[in-house]
């Protein structure tokens, strides 16, 4: 099956360093992740540095979606890489985090593969991510992460979104 690449920058007036630690704190990851419904912390996988399970947000006749994610690489305080571990997805996740002169810019580059048949019709949800209303959720997705930070959403251009 095909892989699904959902890539884009956020910035904001949050520091790197508080950024990061809204970012490396997997358990708030639903309060700024539209698509995430709940996180639970399970035992770290031998090669991982940490390990959660993340329940996702889907609708009917979609079933719930489940996959283990492992923290296999975290460069304090602006790089983490994720993998999905278990579940009907494959794939991993890199957020980058930076300085910029109002704040800090964080990229993040997500590789998804649907490995489950089950799950087949997930494919064009999740490419949909880069378009209409999946980006209007990844820029609220942004946005929430710079106020969970405590900062505010910036559009890459300098101005608050509008």
């Amino acid at each position: 099956m095909g892989a699904i690449d959902i890539q884009g920058r956020w910035r904001s007036t949050a520091p790197v360093g508080d950024v990061w630690g809204v970012i490396n704190d997997l358990a708030t990851w639903p309060d700024w992740w539209p698509a995430i419904r709940s996180v639970e912390a399970v035992a770290p996988l031998p090669d991982a540095l940490q390990t959660a399970r993340l329940t996702f947000d889907t609708h009917p006749p979609i079933p719930t979606l489940v996959a283990t994610v492992a923290v296999v690489e975290r460069n304090e305080p602006d790089h983490l890489l994720v993998e999905v571990r278990d579940g009907p997805l494959a794939g991993h996740g890199e957020v980058t985090v930076s300085e910029d002169p109002a704040g800090s810019i964080t990229s993040y580059a997500i590789e998804l593969r649907v490995r489950s048949l089950l799950f087949r019709p997930l494919e064009p949800i999740l490419r949909s991510a880069t378009r209409s209303s999946g980006r209007e959720r990844l820029e609220r997705a942004g946005a929430d992460l710079a106020q969970l930070a405590g900062g505010l959403p910036l559009s890459m251009d300098g101005d608050p979104p509008s």
